[in-house]
């Protein structure tokens, strides 16, 4: 008998009539743009697809930006590194420039990889030592900034053979910057006395900065010495026979002669370290104090191109060693060195601050901000102020971080501020009064002409009075500072572009900006009587035009609450400033306050002012630490975590 087929059955097939109407998705409905109008408004369509280079390798400099620099946030770098691989996976023209920013500093100072990082750096070395005709792309000239954790990548053996220094550098031969991290060097800095015990040698140190020999295993990559832009000293990772008399020594060596940035790590007094609590006042321990002091200092000398000094968690940082440093210095960082004191850097200030651009002071405990009388006229080149006076403890026992210093600054001293000033950032000011705190913000609105370059301004305010007196701060000099330096309208936007645009109606760039925002935000005008906008406007009368001042009277000013501010409360979050009534101008605001004739500085980007009585703690959470953490960085959930604790 045949096999009977099994019987299928097809589902009918639905006709569409011909004269009903084709149903369209609502992304349909929308109406479509033209994409010459959507160039148009970026004034440029550069060419992707054929742009040299030199403008890839731009581009991808800019997007490794936080693998370079050591403060920027974990997550911010591990992102950058996402998007250099992203890029380098596109096509074989944008494959180089990114693979070249990501080379260009490996991210091996900080893990911010998984439990394989250790395996991804010996990945790293293996393609540095193949031969470039065995490569796509020559990646050993691309390596210029080594940044390693020791704790992570040295420290531990790999498959039984112990890293060295000659093995990790004998493939670059462009290296410019060679920095060793600890995680016991970072903060709360509990773990300064702690042994380390990985150590480099003097013989490996200068046999990995030693030109290869010819016939050598890369013989085709460095032939000279290597020189060097950038090195850090560590107390620990350094060995014995190295101490701070033989550094200037080393110094002289044509590696070490070409370093414009140095920093000195966990350096401390011999009397500290070497005699008992009853001895260190003894003659013989002063003389080693005094000798330890002078040769850190000759070591300093010892570099002709020096410009970036760092000294961190050091007790030789005093008056003795500031007045033995070079007049040269273009950068100075003073980080949790506790002999520091605002009389020892006033006076270093005074003879060698001429050439100062940038300073940096972090967690020094007994300095205060009793220079600042003194930097305007000592610094005419200063253009960066940084410092931060949280301070971290001793021991985790007690508490011993209080601020060795009596008052933050007298209602006497008033600042002075340098003409060339960019950027300002003082946090966690405290122990003063409010009458000093006054005096301080008037000293910086009575300058404001004098500061034409000042972009930023970021102040972190602790002032142990009551709430009420709290808020008319808030009323009287923080929105008073808002309303001096803050930029309303947006900044100029340059016109340098690949290809100028044609046929476009020239507009003032100001009108464009506020045009752009306000569609940008979703604000629509209320004043439906405005006069045209005419084409040419005189810079004098921006202020007159209607359409900004009705974006201005659409702003929404939010109160701050201080969520540990134990004293306040829903009236003193009431009574926060109201914003000016629509159609009202800032110069009528300014003569109901009674300062008609205060000058409106109006060109920073970022005006932070903090004001509250929250004390300062070792770990502070801000809002960069709820952010979402970047795409693939989260692990998935596995069940059998909880079978464990069943």
């Amino acid at each position: 008998m045949r096999n009977k087929k099994k019987s299928t059955t097809r589902r009918p097939i639905k006709r569409r009539r011909v004269n009903s109407p084709v149903r369209k998705s609502p992304l349909e409905d929308r109406p479509k743009t033209p994409i010459s109008d959507i160039l148009d408004n970026f004034h440029v369509s550069p060419p992707w697809q054929t742009l040299p280079y030199h403008v890839w390798l731009r581009i991808f400099d800019f997007v490794a930006a936080p693998i370079r620099d050591t403060a920027s946030r974990i997550d911010d770098a591990a992102e950058a590194v996402n998007t250099l691989l992203s890029g380098a996976r596109t096509c074989r023209t944008v494959a180089e420039p990114a693979l070249a920013g990501l080379y260009k500093c490996p991210p091996f100072h900080r893990t911010y990889f998984n439990k394989s990082s250790q395996v991804s750096f010996m990945q790293f070395l293996h393609t540095l030592a193949l031969q470039p005709s065995e490569t796509i792309i020559n990646y050993r000239p691309k390596v210029e900034v080594v940044r390693i954790d020791v704790d992570t990548f040295l420290s531990r053996k790999v498959g039984g053979v112990q890293l060295t220094l000659t093995r990790v550098l004998s493939d670059l031969p462009r290296i410019s910057a060679l920095e060793l991290y600890h995680s016991s060097d970072d903060p709360p800095y509990r773990d300064l006395g702690k042994h380390l015990r990985w150590k480099f040698s003097e013989e490996d140190l200068l046999k990995a900065l030693a030109p290869i020999p010819i016939g050598g295993p890369a013989a085709d990559g460095r032939t000279k010495p290597t020189i060097l832009r950038s090195w850090r000293w560590n107390s620990r990772l350094v060995p014995e026979t190295l101490t701070l008399a033989r550094l200037s020594d080393i110094h002289e060596l044509p590696s070490f002669q070409t370093l414009r940035k140095v920093a000195y790590v966990n350096y401390q007094l011999p009397s500290l370290t070497e005699f008992s609590a009853r001895a260190r006042e003894s003659e013989e321990a002063k003389s080693k104090d005094w000798a330890a002091i002078a040769n850190l200092a000759a070591s300093i000398s010892a570099l002709p191109n020096l410009e970036h000094l760092i000294i961190e968690s050091s007790t030789l940082a005093n008056g003795s060693l500031l007045e033995r440093l070079p007049k040269t210095l273009a950068r100075l960082e003073l980080v949790n060195c506790w002999e520091i004191t605002s009389e020892d850097l006033a006076t270093f200030l005074v003879s060698h601050g001429g050439s100062l651009v940038h300073l940096t002071l972090k967690h020094c405990q007994s300095l205060s901000l009793g220079f600042l009388p003194v930097l305007g006229t000592s610094c005419p080149n200063l253009a960066h102020l940084e410092v931060d006076l949280s301070y971290f403890r001793h021991h985790a026992s007690y508490a011993d971080n209080k601020p060795e210093y009596a008052t933050l600054l007298e209602e006497d001293q008033v600042p002075t501020w340098p003409a060339s000033l960019q950027s300002i950032e003082l946090i966690n000011m405290r122990n003063w009064t409010r009458e000093a705190a006054e005096m301080f913000f008037e000293s910086l609105m009575k300058n404001a002409k004098s500061l034409p370059n000042l972009r930023r301004l970021e102040f972190k305010v602790i002032l142990n009075i009551e709430w009420r007196q709290r808020q008319k701060l808030r009323q009287s000099l923080a929105d008073r500072m808002t309303r001096v330096f803050k930029r309303e309208s947006p900044p100029p936007r340059k016109q340098g572009t690949l290809r100028h645009p044609q046929g476009k109606m020239q507009t003032s760039p100001d009108i464009t900006e506020m045009h752009k925002s306000g569609t940008r935000l979703g604000l629509k005008s209320t004043d439906q009587h405005a006069r045209p906008i005419p084409s040419k406007v005189d810079a004098s009368s921006t202020r007159s035009i209607p359409v900004r001042r009705s974006l201005r009277s659409l702003k929404l000013v939010s109160p701050k609450f201080d969520a540990d501010d134990e004293e306040s409360s829903e009236d003193e979050l009431s009574m926060c400033y109201t914003p000016p009534r629509r159609g009202q101008s800032r110069t009528t605001t300014a003569k109901s306050a009674g300062l008609h004739d205060e000058f409106v500085h109006g060109l920073c980007d970022v005006v932070d002012i903090q004001i509250d009585n929250q004390r300062p703690a070792e770990r502070q959470y801000d809002m960069d630490d709820f952010l979402d953490s970047p795409e693939g960085s989260d692990t998935e959930w596995n069940s059998e975590e909880d079978e464990v604790f069943g």
